[in-house]
């Protein structure tokens, strides 16, 4: 069985991947630039390929009507973000990770603020991808 590990800055929350993931997205969504950065690097779980190791530190905040996101309440790190509706897969964030995901592209590119410039090889959606990349899936290796 093939796993990616990850943890929140202090390792109060650890946790692993099984077997696969969806390819990682960018995501320059304005609730993403609040709580992370300007953009935000995610994949997404299935439940039965994720497993916490230890969560201890894990708080959930009701960040709209539709999700929630999980942070460490010890150390701050912002680490993923769930349907509040449909709780089958977990978006986890890329850089919690040990192991590299590779991006496949951009989710509401209109909202991006920096000058940074990305190439054309990545798709880029103005507004949600409407699952375009959720049957794009990462086999761990």
């Amino acid at each position: 069985m093939k796993k990616i590990k990850g943890s929140c800055l202090c390792k109060s929350i650890s946790f692993e991947i099984i077997n696969e993931c969806r390819y990682s997205i960018l995501c320059h969504c304005t609730m993403c630039q609040k709580s992370n950065a300007e953009f935000s690097n995610y994949t997404k779980v299935q439940n039965n390929n994720f497993k916490f190791l230890s969560k201890k530190g894990l708080k959930w905040f009701l960040s709209s009507k539709k999700f929630k996101r999980g942070f460490c309440n010890n150390c701050g790190s912002s680490l993923f973000f769930q349907s509040r509706q449909f709780n089958h897969e977990i978006a986890v964030s890329t850089g919690s990770l040990n192991s590299k995901v590779p991006v496949k592209g951009h989710i509401y590119y209109k909202d991006k603020k920096s000058n940074l410039s990305f190439s054309n090889k990545h798709k880029k959606f103005m507004k949600s991808a409407n699952g375009f990349f959720d049957n794009l899936i990462y086999k761990i290796k």
